[in-house]
């Protein structure tokens, strides 16, 4: 494009960005980063700032990655902490993933998966304190996690179940007929020991 003298616009940047991220080309990544602006005069959305949080985070560089989200010349947005809080939980690291769960609590304080994420990565590393910590919030927040929840069509009928509800019509048949499956899985010809 730019042999043929054609300016890239801030889609073609996010899309080279992007690649770059999932390529772990964090060098030339730096390099299309610092570019845009001095070379071809775009301001860097927040777009462009998530791909370089991608970037670094899949990549491990979690300190700079965190580094560069606060230098950022504006405020990042829930999207950018979360993308950084799910590496740490990835590469295990605590301390960082400390520091952006407490940004992410400011930011988006109603989403309760983060304070789950957040808790998983203590958890793994034996901080059971910690764990018991981010429980407490969640509770003085009022934040539940939501009860998982499945459904299947049969014959143009939907039927929904829900973690703990026993409430479906069909419940004695359906819980006999998964018994009946659960014991033919574990015993599949029959016998008995």
């Amino acid at each position: 494009m730019l042999a043929l003298d054609i300016k890239p616009d801030h889609v073609i940047i996010t899309s080279l960005l992007s690649s770059c991220s999932h390529a772990g080309l964090v060098d030339e990544g730096w390099r299309l980063f610092k570019s845009i602006s001095k070379i071809h005069g775009i301001e860097p959305t927040m777009e462009h700032y998530a791909c370089m949080v991608d970037l670094l985070a899949r990549r491990g560089r979690l300190r700079e990655a965190y580094n560069f989200i606060k230098d950022m010349p504006c405020e990042a947005n829930g999207n950018l902490w979360c993308t950084l809080l799910g590496a740490c939980k990835t590469y295990g690291e605590v301390e960082v993933g400390r520091l952006v769960a407490d940004h992410l609590f400011d930011v988006d304080t109603g989403n309760i998966g983060n304070y789950v994420v957040m808790s998983n990565i203590f958890a793994a590393d034996g901080r059971w304190d910690g764990v018991e910590q981010v429980r407490r919030l969640m509770k003085a927040k009022d934040l539940k996690k939501p009860a998982g929840c499945s459904w299947i069509e049969v014959e143009r009928m939907r039927h929904a179940f829900v973690a703990g509800d026993l409430s479906h019509p069909l419940r004695p048949i359906i819980y006999s007929t998964l018994r009946t499956l659960d014991q033919q899985i574990k015993d599949p010809l029959g016998q008995r020991k």
